[in-house]
């Protein structure tokens, strides 16, 4: 088996060891999210305070990283939560991944806390150096000194402020938006805060090693036969042109763009935000390692660079009443030089706005207030005033602040929602309720099928089996990994690069295997079951206003919501509870493989 070596860190001895995973894990769960999964179950302490030394956070590849295989640039960063208390995978793009291979180790594994601010550097060897004079740094001037201080040419994973100060939903940051390269972001659920409790201020990572290949001769017809068809795909000549932004503009028009809180699902004079307005100010295009794609659209604001994509126009931008993709810019340079979740940053400033219009709360910005959202990220950041309470995420926010406004606190189990809105995307509404981490559209992206009529909008028909076999397919790629924008992808490619081989069949199972097994992780830690896997109040209460005046409204009825719920569980093998049968597991093979 050529994948499967571990660096383990115990940060409370500044120790390390390497770990070889066993081949029959890899081949149930391949690496990436799949492995994370079954290594967090099987070392994780019960019940462990996500921000405790106790917790672990991983840095994980899989088996195409750092290969020639098209987008084999990610990396997936596990961890326990500490804004869901529930699983957390978090992917990011850049060239962290493939350096990290070359420096010898398909991932690695932090435990503990350091006495003092350190960063980690891994090349020839492995180094605990001191980081006290970086505590308090941005991202930028992170990455920054640590090449002066370790090589030019390394790839840096740090945290900004955020994380430092412990924000719920801080980020981890993949080098920084200046380089000539593709920058990646891992935000959700919260890894900077985890990283920030262990005062791990970096990684650096600069490897000399080949990769080793199963069959190099046979991986690399296979990696060429595939870029090939990724090149002739045409949809990817737009994202290429446009990046993730070419959405805003048809989601404006369907109704499914989250506006003023999720109050609407369109903004009026929204061109402003588009991705053809964009294009006007983008001062180049980068890509992550081996991508074809280029989907990195950087623009430049006050003599900073900033990559803008469509999450953050939707929930820094129509989210907040802001109609100007540069405020939205100003906005976004803010969440990564801080080292904030761009996602969990604007809906949670949606909320406050929205309790400022309904008089609940009488400080804070009102919707369209740009300057007010560019105050209240750095409040957040550095947990002062009221950004200390927002800096707990919209579940606890809405918690302390009462009056009912938990109704309009827009999240899953914790995990603020991103830019669809679930009233205008029934098959993003039972993505978001049944996600193993929250309200997270990355698990099952429903709304093209809605738009090109594969599934029928405003219809429960098929969307149980849809989301489904999504989530199955999306866990699995997760774990090769491959990038969400790659249209195909071979999975014989696993046969030459690890010597792995899998039918379609077997292939879905793995993914199957992983959901399950994070419905059991979340049923362990935090008491999963049926009253979690639902939905704000909003969408069932409040008929949505849809474009292009308003005149026409939409709601999710609550009983057609739990068919698709019911539905949902029956093709899952779970009971009526959410909980997964024994059947389910001996079929899957996990009570043997956890030995519980």
């Amino acid at each position: 088996m050529t994948y499967g070596k571990i660096l383990y860190v115990d940060l409370n001895n500044e120790k390390y060891r390497e770990i070889k995973i066993d081949a029959n894990v890899i081949r149930s769960f391949i690496g990436g999210k799949g492995l994370g999964a079954y290594l967090l179950y099987k070392l994780l302490k019960k019940n462990a305070d996500p921000l405790s030394p106790d917790n672990l956070l991983m840095f994980l590849t899989g088996p195409l990283t750092g290969t020639e295989y098209p987008t084999s640039g990610r990396i997936t960063v596990v961890t326990k939560s500490p804004l869901t208390n529930l699983f957390n995978d978090s992917h990011a793009g850049g060239y962290f991944g493939p350096e990290l291979r070359k420096a010898g180790y398909d991932g690695v594994i932090i435990y503990g806390k350091s006495e003092d601010p350190i960063y980690i550097w891994i090349s020839d060897d492995i180094e605990f150096r001191d980081a006290k004079h970086l505590w308090g740094a941005d991202t930028e001037k992170t990455v920054k000194v640590i090449r002066d201080e370790t090589d030019s040419r390394a790839h840096i994973a740090s945290i900004g402020p955020a994380g430092e100060n412990l924000v719920r939903f801080a980020s981890i940051n993949i080098d920084k938006d200046s380089d000539p390269w593709r920058s990646g972001i891992a935000g959700r659920g919260g890894p900077g805060a985890v990283m920030g409790s262990k005062n791990l201020k970096a990684i650096a990572v600069k490897g000399y090693k080949k990769i080793e290949l199963y069959d190099k001769e046979g991986f690399h017809r296979v990696a060429v036969e595939r870029m090939r068809k990724v090149n002739k795909n045409k949809f990817l000549r737009i994202r290429r042109q446009i990046g993730t932004s070419y959405w805003v503009d048809p989601m404006n028009a369907f109704g499914i763009l989250p506006s003023y809180n999720f109050q609407r699902g369109y903004i009026d004079d929204a061109v402003g935000l588009y991705g053809t307005y964009l294009r006007d100010f983008v001062k180049r295009i980068v890509s992550c390692y081996n991508c074809p794609i280029s989907c990195g659209k950087i623009v430049s604001r006050d003599g900073f660079d900033v990559k803008v994509e469509y999450e953050g126009i939707a929930l820094l931008g129509s989210n907040n009443g802001i109609k100007d993709v540069l405020d939205v810019a100003d906005a976004m340079k803010l969440c990564n030089t801080l080292g904030l979740d761009a996602i969990s940053t604007g809906n949670v400033i949606g909320f406050i706005m929205e309790c400022r219009e309904r008089g609940l709360i009488d400080e804070g910005p009102r919707f369209g207030d740009k300057d007010g959202q560019l105050k209240l990220i750095k409040m957040i950041a550095y947990r002062k005033g009221i950004g200390d309470l927002l800096a707990e995420g919209v579940k606890r926010v809405s918690e302390i602040i009462g009056m009912d406004s938990y109704k309009f606190a827009m999240h899953v189990k914790g995990l603020e929602l991103p830019g669809y809105e679930p009233r205008s995307s029934w098959g993003m509404a039972l993505a978001y309720a049944t996600s193993d981490r929250g309200g997270c559209h990355q698990r099952a992206w429903t709304t093209k099928a809605e738009l090109t009529g594969v599934l029928k909008r405003f219809s429960i028909e098929g969307v149980a089996e849809y989301v489904k076999r999504t989530q199955d397919e999306r866990a699995a790629a997760f774990s090769l990994i491959v990038c969400d924008f790659l249209p195909d992808y071979d999975i014989t490619a696993l046969r030459y690069a690890v010597g792995l081989e899998y039918d379609l069949n077997e292939y879905l199972k793995v993914g199957e295997r992983i959901w399950n097994l994070t419905r059991l992780f979340n049923i362990r830690e935090a008491g999963v079951s049926r009253k979690d896997d639902s939905l704000p109040a909003r969408v069932f209460e409040d008929p949505l206003p849809l474009p292009p005046k308003g005149d026409k409204h939409i709601r999710l009825p609550k009983e057609d919501f739990n068919k698709m719920l019911d539905e949902y569980y029956k093709l899952r093998g779970w009971d009526s509870n959410g909980i997964p049968t024994e059947g389910k597991l001996n079929e899957l093979d996990l009570k043997s493989l956890l030995g519980d």
